[in-house]
């Protein structure tokens, strides 16, 4: 049995060299693919754990004076069995002068297959602060998000201001809360009618350093109109970097009173990072 078995894997190496590149090419067929999905997994986790580290909570002293910012651009295309396209865009912008800080994000996400549309979502977000002094500033904001899917249209958009006050303001506890009016407009998919309204904004943003590696976070944001109320919590518990390891555990929550079914979701999350030389 010892001799057919070694017989045996040597015929299989024998016939796997004479292969050569044939099999290596199979065997490597989607590596880069794998890769890719790879690299996308890395990066929800580190914005997962980026999450975590508000870097207004201190004011308006630690951004870097000027222009600044990131553009992401991703395209992909599929002949053969289907004709496929998709691009997927991502912009990030901060202006900061003086009292002022602007920050501007753009994301669009957009897919066709066989001449059908797949994909066509996109969404904007804008944050002024001016600052009067370290713990009070003066917010604007707006944000837009709006499906272009055949069937699906629908737009939500919201702008609002107000003041903002930081409560605590230490390198290890930090607390802000800010809120004030606004105008929602929304486009419903379903009956294609439209609302223009005001309505309300309220967030809160805390910070506690429970050691130099490990702080907590709660982060909370409510928009209220007549449409109906939307809200997000996120609580978090983040574990910095310790001999290689940072990792978070998060419960976010998610309300939306117009949700035909449910109207809470929560989500639980734990995000991972281990590195080592």
């Amino acid at each position: 049995m010892k001799t057919l078995t070694t017989t045996v894997a040597a015929s299989a190496m024998a016939l796997a060299l004479a292969a050569g590149p044939v099999a290596a090419q199979q065997q490597l067929v989607g590596v880069q693919a794998l890769e890719d999905r790879l690299t996308d997994i890395e990066s929800d986790v580190r914005d997962d754990q980026a999450r975590g580290r508000d870097a207004a909570r201190h004011g308006n002293q630690q951004f870097t004076p000027g222009l600044s910012g990131s553009l992401a651009l991703s395209f992909s295309a599929n002949r053969g069995n289907s004709d496929a396209r998709e691009t997927s865009i991502a912009s990030r912008f901060n202006y900061n002068v003086g009292q002022w800080t602007h920050s501007f994000g753009l994301g669009l996400e957009l897919g066709r297959s066989d001449g059908e549309r797949t994909k066509g979502k996109g969404f904007a977000v804008y944050d002024a602060n001016y600052y009067l002094s370290d713990d009070f500033y003066i917010f604007g904001l707006g944000r837009v998000e709006a499906d272009r899917m055949p069937g699906n249209r629908s737009v939500d958009a919201f702008v609002g201001f107000g003041p903002g006050y930081r409560i605590i303001n230490t390198p290890d506890v930090a607390w802000r809360v800010q809120a004030g009016p606004g105008i929602r407009y929304n486009r419903n998919q379903e009956t294609s009618e439209s609302t223009t309204e005001l309505g309300a904004i309220a967030s809160s943003r805390f910070f506690y350093g429970l050691s130099d590696n490990v702080f907590l976070t709660n982060n909370t944001d409510v928009i209220h109109s007549d449409v109906g109320t939307i809200a997000e919590n996120d609580l978090g518990v983040s574990v910095g970097d310790l001999d290689g390891l940072s990792t978070r555990f998060s419960v976010r929550t998610n309300y939306n009173e117009a949700n035909p079914g449910k109207s809470v979701d929560h989500v639980f999350g734990v995000s991972l990072v281990y590195a080592f030389r």
